[in-house]
């Protein structure tokens, strides 16, 4: 599938099944953090290059072939929604078709474009980040499109602060020595008090990120982050503690899954695993966008994921 991935398993919206509604890495954004490596289309100026339809149309064909299985149908994926002129009527159809409720996980850095926000109101969960209370620090560690800057940003947070409708979960992404000083922590919790999200989600990095100096937190520290922060701040990173066992049947499974599509069954008998570990690796791969479902003829098979799906 082009613009489906998942379910898989989120501690924040259960089964989560992904939309993709941009091609590959376009962004307002070329954070030094980012796992899915840096941006190939800087922009600020609206991309409609996927076809609300073409979306649609997948997705019914995966919810016929796997009725219950999903808990919320997230838009996000490997570019920046918001970017797309069509993201809330593709938002309102995704609610007249399915009883799901609808999650946007937004860089937040478009909101404060009226029709903008009037799509992200369509949605019933937006998670928008905030990574940067300063200008230097927005500069250095996300690396906006020349058009955006701070003053913007928290504009729009603001207004979908103020927004009726939409529940609101602020993810901050915490890098050492960038935007961890006691300082910035103060700054934080005064424009957080302002946003009045219900939930603040504390991030840091757990997987190789782009630039080597988006180096991540301890937890002690994100500990003593989230006590600075109140009562509604929760701690949503986890580690990515592999074994070197684990690692090894990842690369394992890819190097399969690449000559030919292969279901869990496949993977388990090939690799020595049992199919609930083989599944768990699968779950591991898929959330790291290194891999795919394609369902077949009742089946599904796992293949490679690549910047043309």
């Amino acid at each position: 599938m082009k613009y489906i991935f998942g379910p898989v398993p989120s501690r924040r919206l259960g089964w989560s099944l992904g939309l993709d509604i941009l091609p590959y890495k376009t962004c307002s954004y070329d954070c030094i953090y980012c796992e899915l490596g840096p941006t190939t289309r800087l922009t600020s100026a609206p991309v409609g290059l996927i076809e609300p339809g073409a979306v649609l149309a997948e997705l019914e064909s995966f919810m016929v072939s796997h009725p219950g299985q999903v808990d919320f149908l997230t838009v996000s994926g490997s570019g920046e929604p918001t970017l797309h002129p069509e993201l809330g009527a593709l938002i309102r159809a995704l609610k007249r078709r399915y009883a799901l409720p609808v999650a946007l996980i937004t860089n937040g850095s478009l909101l404060f474009r009226p029709e903008v926000l009037e799509r992200v109101r369509a949605a019933d969960l937006v998670l928008p980040s905030l990574d940067a209370v300063d200008p230097e620090t927005l500069a250095a560690v996300n690396r906006p499109h020349p058009d955006l800057d701070l003053d913007s940003l928290l504009e729009g947070l603001l207004a979908l602060g103020r927004l009726p409708g939409p529940r609101l979960w602020l993810e901050i992404l915490f890098l050492q020595g960038l935007n961890d000083h006691p300082d910035q922590i103060a700054r934080f919790r005064q424009v957080i008090e302002k946003i009045n999200p219900e939930r603040i989600q504390i991030n840091t990095v757990v997987r190789p990120p782009v630039e080597a100096q988006a180096m991540p937190l301890a937890a002690s520290r994100l500990a003593q982050i989230k006590e600075l922060l109140g009562p509604r701040a929760e701690i949503i990173a986890r580690p990515d503690r592999r074994s070197e066992r684990t690692i090894q049947l990842e690369d394992e499974i890819i190097t399969l899954v690449s000559r030919r599509p292969s279901t869990v069954e496949d993977i388990a008998q090939l690799t020595g695993c049992t199919p609930e570990e083989a599944l768990s690796l699968l779950q591991r791969l898929m959330a790291a966008g290194k891999i795919i479902p394609a369902p077949f003829d009742r089946e599904v098979y796992y293949r490679p994921r690549t910047r043309d799906t």
